[in-house]
């Protein structure tokens, strides 16, 4: 082989060696920028707050006689958890004042329920008939079903609402037997 020749090959052995370098080194190493916000996180329901049954007991219709009668409350308990520490604000009262907190999150509920026929700002009892279920606030407000219930500040941390569901007599005649509703809750966090 011609000595230029030689030179010239051994020279693209090399640079085809130095490319293979650079190319692995290209191949092993990698950068990555990593970016996101990081945000307050919302309360969110205790476990044992996500199914619940709650027992009315027995009832009787001795107590329950004419229309708008109501029997003893059962009160109906939501924990919460991990509420964080920061602003919030709610209307409050007939007129809507708005009544602010610096450091105490808004948690608003929603509860949605088959509204009773002759009463629909009842819940709907099967089984049973002649008497609906009132839920109402610690104020004895009542909650209308599948709109925003008043809204509730809540400590941080961990928080309890309390609410209550009363058996009430619709205009229904009424017939006795065991009876059940179902109540579903939506947790909103302002």
């Amino acid at each position: 082989m011609k000595p230029g020749l030689r030179i010239c090959l051994a020279a693209l052995l090399s640079s085809a060696s130095a490319l293979t370098h650079a190319d692995d080194n290209l191949a092993q190493t990698a950068e990555f920028q990593v970016t996101g916000t990081l945000l307050e996180s919302a309360c969110y329901l205790d476990p044992s707050s996500a199914y619940q049954t709650l027992s009315m007991g027995d009832l009787s219709t001795a107590h329950l006689p004419h229309f708008g009668d109501q029997g003893a409350p059962v009160a109906l308990h939501l924990k919460l958890q991990g509420c964080v520490r920061s602003s919030g604000g709610r209307q409050d009262g007939q007129q809507g004042t708005l009544v602010w907190s610096a450091i105490e999150p808004v948690a608003t509920l929603v509860f949605k329920a088959v509204a009773d026929a002759d009463t629909p700002e009842l819940i709907r009892v099967i089984g049973a008939e002649g008497f609906g279920l009132r839920l109402f606030d610690v104020q004895g407000n009542n909650i209308r079903l599948s709109r925003a219930a008043p809204a509730w500040f809540v400590s941080p941390g961990d928080s309890q609402l309390t609410y209550y569901i009363r058996p009430e007599r619709t205009a229904a005649p009424l017939r006795p037997g065991a009876f059940r509703a179902s109540l579903n809750v939506n947790l909103a966090y302002d």
